[in-house]
């Protein structure tokens, strides 16, 4: 117990002391012949200068359960003075200090003082324990920033270290309202115990100017028009320190369904609860409203999930994800010639959830023959899965092999069917395709997400839809002016902006020419 009170001592003082110690750091290693604590001393000595006297008291907690590994009061397990760690607890040890860096340092940090304290537990752990802490001290003392105040337009929240359509999706609104002349808040909010030693997407980083868009830290406050949280499943659990937020209104986009896949017997796969979810918003952020990203959201929440939304605030209307045009251009277009293949493309994430589960149906989707060739940018462990493989006459890339604006250049059609059992919470690939100017064969269950912008047919339709609009240039070109419309109205920029102007939010350039537009007119 002495120990740990003089590591939590150690923790609180102030640099200078640190700095007075600091030439003593080499001969910390001396005591040690060799092994664990030799290399705790070392590290230690490393750590003198960044982490004030954090990294001493690690020291002491090396030569102190060195001293108890003597003893043969203790159990054989301890004292053994092994260096190495079973792998099951190196696991176990690794979820700690992820979570302890990732956001819930109080709750874990409490956890690796009890295991350091606990005299049964393995000696290698315990010193790994303290190690961890010392070098998360360290680490808060080398980022201190003092607490700022923001007052903003906009301010999102989600988990902003994720690789697929989320990032996307806050990437795209975060332009939309700088472009639209909005500051903006963003906050990362990491999903407990999923990749939480992967830092913020550089994507959104790149984004983060300290003026136009800035970086909110847990113990800053924040004022602001609207707060918008995304992607519910990080909500599940609460990091242990937040922002105080004062927001005009506040709106949870639910853009996952709480289960993957749904059947006859209901939901099954990854899920999150809508009850936990909700409690820990209102807790944190109070009342907010709820916007389903489109209609199979909507429909899941109401027929599976009907009891569960009792009390909650559900909008009538979608969260439609957006989308520019002009960063969904290719740099260079296929131009197909009269005796070359027609090219039927998709791009997903490579997951089986991403393409029909029977084999017959999927061949049907994607029906490579003599003059139809198939390219996939994604996909080929889930065709591994299904077929055995890429057939005979498919093109197969693995997903960041290319582009996928690139690749879209290179198709001329684009088919997205996926497993019947799986719920597609919007649609990202399609929607892409179509702001590229590919036409789009979908299932039915797209028709009211995307309206005349696509092709809706089954599997054994797609043939001819195929052909089709490989042999009537004009029918092509009716099909991509159609994608373009709908993308206009319901997914472009400006259609987002008009969304959060009636929320409540006045900022920008627009607020500031109707408000000069007012008073002309009251003076005329």
């Amino acid at each position: 117990m002495r120990l740990i009170r003089l590591f939590k001592k150690a923790l609180r003082q102030p640099l200078w002391l640190a700095a007075a110690v600091l030439p003593l750091a080499p001969l910390l290693a001396l005591p040690f012949g060799g092994g664990a604590e030799a290399m705790l001393a070392l590290a230690a000595a490393a750590l003198v200068p960044l982490g004030s006297l954090a990294a001493v008291a690690v020291w002491h907690a090396a030569k102190r359960i060195r001293e108890q590994i003597a003893r043969p009061a203790l159990s054989p397990a301890v004292r053994t003075g092994t260096t190495r760690l079973p792998r099951p607890r190196q696991r176990e040890l690794d979820r700690w200090r992820a979570r302890l860096n990732g956001g819930w340092a109080l709750t874990a940090g409490a956890e690796l003082l009890r295991a350091a304290e606990n005299g049964q537990e393995h000696s290698e752990y315990r010193v790994r324990a303290l190690t961890a802490l010392a070098e998360h001290h360290a680490a808060k003392r080398r980022d201190d920033r003092p607490p700022r105040h923001h007052d903003l337009d906009i301010v999102v929240v989600s988990a902003m270290n994720l690789l697929g359509g989320t990032t996307s999706a806050n990437e795209a609104e975060i332009l939309a309202y700088r472009g639209a002349g909005l500051r903006v808040g963003v906050l990362h909010h990491p999903v407990y115990d999923r990749a939480l030693d992967r830092p913020v997407h550089q994507r959104i980083r790149s984004l983060i100017d300290d003026d136009r868009v800035v970086e909110v830290r847990p113990w800053d406050t924040v004022r602001c028009d609207l707060l918008i949280v995304r992607f519910p499943i990080a909500f599940e659990r609460l990091m242990d320190e937040l922002p105080k937020i004062d927001a005009g209104r506040t709106v949870l986009l639910v853009n996952q369904t709480p289960h993957e896949e749904y059947g006859a017997a209901g939901g099954y796969g990854t899920s999150w609860s809508i009850p936990d979810v909700h409690a820990n918003l209102s807790e944190w952020i109070g009342p907010h409203t709820w916007y389903a990203i489109g209609p199979a959201v909507r429909d899941v929440l109401r027929t599976h999930h009907a009891a569960d939304m009792e009390g909650i605030d559900l909008a009538t209307d979608f969260w439609y994800e957006t989308i520019d045009l002009a960063e969904w251009t290719p740099a260079t277009r296929r131009v197909r010639g009269p005796h070359d293949p027609i090219r039927v493309g998709r791009h997903s994430r490579d997951h089986v959830t991403k393409f029909p589960n029977m084999a017959k149906r999927l061949l049907d989707a994607y029906p490579a023959r003599h003059d139809i060739e198939i390219h996939v940018l994604g996909g080929e462990h889930a065709l591994r899965r299904i077929l055995g493989g890429p057939p005979a006459g498919w093109v197969s890339h693995p997903f960041g092999e290319i582009a996928p604006v690139e690749f879209l250049g290179g198709i001329d059609v684009h088919s997205y069917f996926i497993d019947e059992q799986y719920i597609e919470a919007f649609g990202r690939s399609p929607l892409e395709a179509m702001a590229a100017q590919v036409p789009c064969i979908l299932p039915p269950s797209f028709a009211e997400l995307f309206g005349e912008g696509a092709i809706y047919c089954e599997p054994g339709d797609v043939e001819a839809n195929v052909r089709r609009i490989a042999d009537d240039p004009a029918y092509r070109a009716a099909r991509v002016d159609a994608g373009l419309r709908v993308i206009e109205e319901r997914f472009s920029p400006a259609a987002l902006i008009r969304r959060v102007r009636g929320l409540g939010v006045t900022g920008g350039p627009q607020a500031a020419s109707t408000d000069t537009e007012q008073i002309v007119s009251a003076t005329q």
